[in-house]
């Protein structure tokens, strides 16, 4: 059961969500901001849009800030990257009414329905296997202040809904370790629903400050990725030595996020760490098994092509734990599962840093992003080595709207590089010597070279395949093979359903 929550997937939401097909406006926006007044009037101090933007005012509001770059909602974390229309066009879908009386009374109704598939035809420990899940994530943004008088006030809840399981947990280990794309794979180990999000969040200064807690996630804040695979973007370093719990698995926490101008922003958060429960911690609010806290700090910027010829985001950070007692760390090698050896260890701490930039952009497009070229990139390292993962690394590029008329059609190409630490190579190698005798040797860098693309298939389905070749992939979850996993292939696809879009109660993609 732990190993099952231990590569619990951050996939409610995925990366190659292109936004509505028939809106006219020409520019694009933060996804993140939120249609606030206030937030509107501290931005357009600061900017001066020419005369070809859109002015804010309307629903997606090209302010140029976001009072919390995750915003707020469980989502796909590269998905906050992708400009929306500057003026949201009107409510489509099943019930375009129903939704439009909804978001009048500051009542959102959005979410994504998405299916995964996945094969290892020649990479890991037992190759030619499939796996198969769908999810559901249905999310409620409420608006205080249009319902109740309450200024600044939201409430922010999702709901997570599994089915179509096939050969889960085995895949994780079929395929073996982190590196294989198992580290951010859904595996609901206790229930088919689950709470995942229930935030308060409240904003002061005109909007430059916003604060937010309850039930939810780190990944909801922090690190956010801009690679199109959602699922192979992910940091191993961040998830296994950070020890925090993947979307949708919710933990006590909270951020602060202040804006000191529109496009710059400083954070702060602090998260329960209680990894062990991670997968019941969605219908159960108990902190029993918490160890310690993860406390995080950044500096972050974030530009779009509304107020930017060649946006740009990163973040700069880093976060120490408190934790106490048992880790993640490794011993020696036993005839058991790689986490039931783990020793004491307390705290714990690591550096993280992610980017893009847009390098080239063609003219304007009557709706969407221009086509563009983007590089991005992460580099995440432990301070402290007795964790399995020294590092990790991403380097990548996007090309997008190069066919005419679909401007949200992409082509990523991606490299992922992972150092494992040395007890950890030093592990796997012994208990794999155990199980196959002598002179095996698991490698401490393991690589991974991936092509993903995205294609909109209707207004509210959209495809994502992606092709990986995998060098040296570790074997994390199961080192107890004859051998060590195989190099090679894994491929993927993704069809995904924004709910808002096919209801009609939203415009937002997520």
């Amino acid at each position: 059961m732990y190993q099952s929550a231990r590569i619990a997937s951050a996939i409610l939401v995925t990366s190659f969500l292109p936004v509505v097909a028939n809106a006219t406006e020409p520019a694009s926006v933060n996804i993140i901001s939120t249609p606030d007044t206030s937030i509107e009037t501290f931005a357009q101090a600061e900017l001066s849009p020419s005369p070809s933007q859109p002015s804010a005012g309307n629903q997606g509001s090209a302010s140029g800030i976001s009072t919390n770059p995750s915003n707020n909602t469980t989502q796909s974390l590269a998905l906050r990257n992708i400009p929306l229309p500057t003026s949201g066009p009107p409510l489509t879908g099943l019930f375009p009414g129903v939704g439009q009386t909804l978001l009048s009374n500051g009542i959102d109704i959005h979410g994504i329905a998405f299916d995964h598939f996945l094969a290892n035809p020649t990479a890991g420990n037992i190759i030619g296997r499939t796996y198969n899940l769908a999810t559901i994530g249905l999310s409620a943004d409420l608006d205080l202040g249009t319902l109740f008088g309450i200024t600044g006030g939201n409430i922010h809840t999702t709901v997570s809904f599994f089915g179509l399981r096939s050969n889960i947990p085995p895949i994780i280990l079929e395929t073996g370790g982190f590196l294989t794309g198992f580290g951010t794979t859904p595996v609901p180990s206790t229930s088919p629903v689950i709470l995942s999000e229930l935030t308060y969040e409240q904003k002061f200064l005109d909007g430059r400050l916003s604060i937010e807690a309850g039930r939810t996630n780190v990944y909801q804040y922090f690190l956010l990725q801009n690679g199109l695979d959602f699922f192979s973007t992910f940091s191993s370093t961040f998830t296994i030595d950070g020890d925090f719990p993947v979307v949708p698995f919710p933990v006590w926490g909270g951020r602060a996020t202040y804006h000191f101008t529109p496009k710059w922003y400083v954070q702060a958060g602090a998260f329960e760490d209680n990894y062990f429960r991670s997968a019941y911690n969605g219908n159960n609010f108990g902190i029993t098994g918490a160890s310690g806290a993860q406390i995080l700090g950044e500096v972050g910027y974030r530009s779009e092509f509304s107020n930017a010829d060649y946006p740009a985001n990163f973040e700069l950070g880093a976060e120490g734990n408190t934790r106490s007692g048992v880790s993640n760390v490794k011993g020696g090698a036993v005839l058991a599962t790689p986490f039931n050896q783990a020793t004491a260890y307390p705290g714990g701490g690591l550096f993280f840093f992610q980017g893009e930039k847009v390098l080239w952009r063609g003219a304007k497009t009557p709706f969407g992003p221009p086509p563009n070229i983007a590089l991005y990139g992460s580099v995440d390292a432990s301070f402290d080595k007795p964790q399995p993962i020294d590092m990790d690394s991403v380097i990548g590029v996007n090309c997008t709207g190069f066919i005419p008329g679909r401007p949200f059609d992409a082509l990523g190409l991606q490299a992922h590089y992972q150092r494992l630490s040395a007890i950890e190579a030093n592990y796997e190698t012994q208990t794999q010597n155990i199980f196959a005798g002598p002179g095996h040797s698991q490698p401490r860098d393991g690589y991974a070279f991936e092509v993903v693309g995205r294609i909109g298939v209707t207004p509210w389905l959209f495809l994502s395949p992606s092709v990986q070749y995998v060098v040296n992939p570790d074997n994390l979850f199961d080192p107890a093979q004859v051998r060590r996993p195989t190099d090679g292939f894994i491929a993927s696809v993704a069809a995904v359903i924004p709910l808002g879009f096919l209801l009609g109660t939203s415009n937002k993609p997520f």
